[in-house]
């Protein structure tokens, strides 16, 4: 049981952080162009960026992608081998990214129609 709370104590700190720094740093407003994750999204669901609401996507993609390293690093964390660990938390982050987006897109396309 003390391992499970330790978990999410590493999940809640580690998602915090990422969070922090995604918002104030990587993603902030003053950057004029848009992040690479919009563009993807747009594109491979070929979404009218008129007919959405960017800032709701913006917030959407400062939450979900914290989480996806969150995830990918409390993966990582938990594997004795260091190879290991690297192509796990590779392939792990990549499987999150893909389904996690893809479900971003389909609601977005459904919004959009």
């Amino acid at each position: 049981m003390n391992t499970v709370i330790e978990i999410l104590i590493y999940f809640f700190a580690s998602y915090i952080l990422t969070f922090i720094i995604y918002t104030l740093v990587i993603n902030r407003k003053k950057n004029k162009r848009r992040p690479m994750e919009i563009d993807y999204i747009l594109t491979k669901f070929n979404i009218d960026e008129r007919k959405i609401n960017l800032n709701f996507l913006r917030w959407t993609l400062n939450i979900v992608n914290p989480f996806i390293v969150s995830v990918t690093f409390l993966v990582v964390m938990n594997i004795d081998s260091f190879i290991l660990g690297i192509i796990i938390g590779f392939i792990i982050m990549l499987l999150l990214i893909y389904s996690i987006y893809e479900i971003i897109g389909r609601v977005l396309k459904g919004k959009v129609k």
